[in-house]
């Protein structure tokens, strides 16, 4: 599972999540877009729909990628936890094959999340090394941090780039840059 606000998605999430797949042996990963993440706010006149939709153009023709709803789908605030328990019931083949992929900066937040005990015993979290942020001697207990590549390159930065009309197509798939560019999205 690779959870976030994807707002929008970009190159490096590509990168962290085909890294991951790789080094970790996946069949499948699903992209999970929060519909209203509890810990963060959603910037930018952009709906849950065009988040949704940006995952799904930037992982289309990827079969081991899939875009889960499941979050969508349901009221807010998005918890993870919810997601978890939903998910392995929903497939309890996969019962103890479930990895939750973030950031190592959001890794160091992991403390404050709900539930965050109960979430441990059902998935295990890998962390991925995000470029600046300190290294793994610094993560909580029970995450397992991957080396996998990833770019220096933020939503919160593309955002800010679009802004201030300066370029963003190298860091956005050229499908979720149409997008954007059509939507007149961060402007």
């Amino acid at each position: 599972m690779l959870g976030g606000t994807f707002n929008p998605v970009h190159r490096g999430h590509l990168l962290l999540a085909e890294g991951a797949l790789k080094h970790l042996g996946l069949d499948e990963l699903l992209w999970i877009p929060a519909h209203l993440p509890p810990h963060k706010e959603v910037e930018g006149k952009v709906t849950p729909e065009d988040r949704a939709r940006m995952v799904e153009l930037a992982i289309e023709g990827r079969p081991p990628f899939r875009l889960s709803r499941i979050e969508l789908d349901r009221p807010p605030p998005s918890y993870t936890i919810d997601t978890v328990e939903l998910l392995r019931r929903e497939r309890p083949e996969a019962d103890n094959a479930w990895f939750f992929l973030i950031g190592s900066d959001t890794a160091r937040e992991l403390g404050t999340w709900r539930d965050i005990e109960r979430l441990k015993a059902l998935v295990q979290f890998i962390a991925v090394p995000r470029p600046g942020s300190a290294g793994t001697g610094s993560l909580p207990a029970g995450v397992r941090e991957i080396p996998v590549q990833t770019l220096d390159v933020s939503s919160s930065e593309i955002r800010r780039r679009i802004r201030e009309g300066l370029p963003v197509r190298d860091e956005v798939p050229e499908p979720v840059f149409r997008y954007m560019e059509e939507k007149g999205l961060y402007r």
